[in-house]
């Protein structure tokens, strides 16, 4: 993309934002703070803000401002809507909306999930790297390295004085002082005639331990629970290997699926759907 374009369509998104800053900022003023950033869309198990290093509970339905910070809890999750793009948060982790003249996102810690299908998302930095681009792409920040999965559209990863591009279904991983590894296939999932259960119905009761079975080799998968209709994801674990059990506190309908991980951690695109049955009768 040329420089010309990617500024254009850069002030296009930054005035989106602060069209939609507008229509928050009396309210932001007459609390005597910043107007709303992003609005917290899902808060589930341990989730805290901060602005400065004072944390607190977050609400579910309430807002993040510039300068402040999310942090999940070991099983806490988090999604967080602005006017293009989604950010949705896994257990453990970190990120900051700093104060500062261009607009970014800090993932400090943990696992991030980019959504923008409409415009270029929010530029997400790490310690490792700068991610830009527009579609769907997963961002893991384990150790001093940087892990990028890109699902779907195209993203550019700059780390050093490489940059790679990524479209959907390539993957790269950053490390300190280590620069940008080129792009490469993400790992393939699970097979769907492996997943137990699977479009068989799997009948429970609320908090019943659910256990999860399916086929693979890879080093590790990561497993995610969402209601049925619902992109929402409730419950998400991080796993080495089949089976995986957990309970859904519930009722009503879900789908689960996997993802697998390769060696060097890159998540690749989730399998086919299972479903899952909590009744409390």
């Amino acid at each position: 993309m040329r420089p010309s374009s990617r500024r254009r369509k850069g002030a296009a998104a930054v005035l989106a934002l602060l069209a939609w800053m507008a229509t928050s900022g009396a309210q932001g003023a007459a609390a005597g703070s910043a107007p709303a950033l992003a609005r917290l869309t899902l808060v589930e198990k341990q989730v805290d803000q901060a602005a400065g290093k004072s944390w607190q509970k977050a609400i579910e339905g309430g807002s993040l401002r510039i300068g402040e910070a999310l942090r999940t809890g070991p099983v806490g999750l988090a999604r967080l809507d602005l006017p293009w793009m989604t950010l949705s948060l896994g257990p453990g982790s970190v990120v900051r909306f700093p104060d500062e003249y261009l607009l970014s996102v800090v993932l400090e810690s943990g696992r991030a999930v980019l959504d923008a299908e409409g415009r270029d998302s929010l530029k997400l930095v790490t310690p490792e790297t700068e991610i830009r681009g527009r579609g769907r792409a997963v961002v893991r920040r384990q150790g001093k390295a940087t892990l990028v999965s890109c699902m779907t559209g195209r993203f550019t990863v700059q780390g050093g004085e490489r940059t790679v591009t990524l479209s959907g279904g390539e993957g790269t991983a950053v490390s300190a002082g280590g620069g940008t590894a080129a792009a490469s296939p993400l790992p393939a999932p699970p097979s769907a005639s492996s997943l137990r259960p699977g479009h068989d119905c799997l009948y429970v009761t609320p908090a019943e331990p659910v256990e999860l079975r399916w086929s693979g080799g890879a080093p590790a998968y990561q497993v995610e629970v969402l209601p049925v209709g619902s992109d929402y994801v409730l419950v998400q674990r991080d796993v080495t290997a089949p089976p995986a059990r957990l309970e859904i506190p519930w009722a009503g309908a879900f789908r689960w699926r996997v993802s697998s991980r390769d060696a060097r951690g890159l998540e690749g695109s989730p399998s086919e759907d299972g479903l899952i049955c909590v009744d409390s009768k």
